[in-house]
């Protein structure tokens, strides 16, 4: 996994300070090497949790399913806890990943 993992666990962060790091892992993946296949950049580390991105590779997209899943992973457990889609990251899906990440921040307090 690649990009720049801040950890925003126990700090405030805006919905406009979320959406510019879920675009910036976005413009990572364009430069990230696959591995088995697979693109993933590390968007926020949020105590236990993390929140990815990842590009589903080229010879597995179906149509109609998003090429992006942004997941909230899990380290505790090992296992993607949440996940939302996305295509075009357009003003709609970038406020459901925005809010993906804000929930799972507020999660990964209550884990603390």
């Amino acid at each position: 996994m690649t990009g720049i993992p801040i950890s925003f666990a126990g700090t405030k962060m805006s919905p406009d300070e979320i959406e510019q790091h879920i675009i910036r892992a976005y413009l990572q993946l364009a430069c990230t090497p696959e591995a088995n296949g697979t693109r993933i950049v590390t968007v926020v580390r949020l105590g236990v949790l993390e929140a990815r991105l990842t590009e589903v590779p080229e010879k597995q997209r179906l149509p109609g399913v998003p090429w992006f899943w942004l997941e909230i992973y899990s380290h505790a457990s090992r296992s993607v806890i949440d996940s939302c889609g996305c295509t075009e990251f357009d003003e709609d899906e970038l406020a459901q990943a925005v809010e993906l990440i804000t929930s799972a921040r507020q999660q990964a307090r209550g884990l603390h």
